[in-house]
């Protein structure tokens, strides 16, 4: 199973109105949403769940149309934080209105999936050797009906190629 996950840091989420200026996000988009719009959800909820900061970027995937629908965020996180901090990461996206619709878990791998307007977080966890005192976690959004290279379809979805 290869391994690309996505999310992006940046909140974007702007004073919700409350008393305190406190940032407060609805579970429903009052705009379009877009890729970034995804990416910020995921990267806000990443970082308030303690990870360390994730890698967005598309480094060595190939080019094409299809990056405009794939927002990865990858980390490595510290073995003792990782668990905890992938569940509250679901939990808090849960929270924005995001709905898990598979779970489960593959030999080290916790997998979850969620959906919203039309999106697809697909989010791991791998918990296998080999990786020494970190564990990546990863959540990688995709656009319905977007169409993957053959190349990458088992690092973005949960369909391998």
């Amino acid at each position: 199973m290869s391994t690309i996950l996505t999310a992006v840091a940046g909140c974007g989420l702007g004073d919700g109105g409350t008393a305190d200026g406190a940032a407060k996000a609805s579970p429903t988009a009052t705009g379009p949403f877009t890729k970034e719009t995804v990416a910020n959800e995921v990267g806000a909820a990443a970082d308030a769940s303690g990870l360390p900061p994730g890698d967005d970027s598309m480094a060595g995937t190939p080019e094409g149309e299809w990056r405009d629908c794939v927002a990865p965020w990858l980390a490595d996180a510290p073995e003792a934080d990782a668990a905890d901090g992938f569940a509250a990461t679901v939990d808090r996206l849960e929270k924005l209105g995001w709905k898990i619709t598979t779970s489960g878990e593959e030999r080290d791998v916790t997998l979850r999936t969620l959906t919203k307007q039309g999106w697809r977080v697909y989010a791991r966890h791998f918990a296998m050797d080999g990786f020494g005192d970190r564990q990546p976690v990863s959540f990688t959004a995709v656009k319905d009906g977007c169409a993957l290279p053959e190349e990458v379809q088992g690092d973005f979805t949960d369909d391998p190629a």
